[in-house]
């Protein structure tokens, strides 16, 4: 299965802002996957998120 997958991924963050994201990533990763490692990577630049608000919509489907 080759291709890939355009998530949209907004992180709420305790300063108040949603920090939005877009990333590729690989056709088997899930919603909730893709949302979770955002907020790793948001947390690790100095973020503050709670993980249970982070959301991801699928935003676009390419075949190779």
């Amino acid at each position: 299965m080759s291709g890939r997958h355009v998530w949209e991924v907004v992180v709420p963050d305790e300063d108040g802002r949603e920090y939005v994201y877009q990333v590729d990533t690989h056709p088997l990763m899930r919603e909730r996957t893709v949302a979770l490692q955002m907020w790793v990577w948001h947390c690790r630049d100095g973020g503050d998120a709670n993980p249970t608000k982070v959301r991801a919509r699928l935003l676009e489907v390419e075949a190779a």
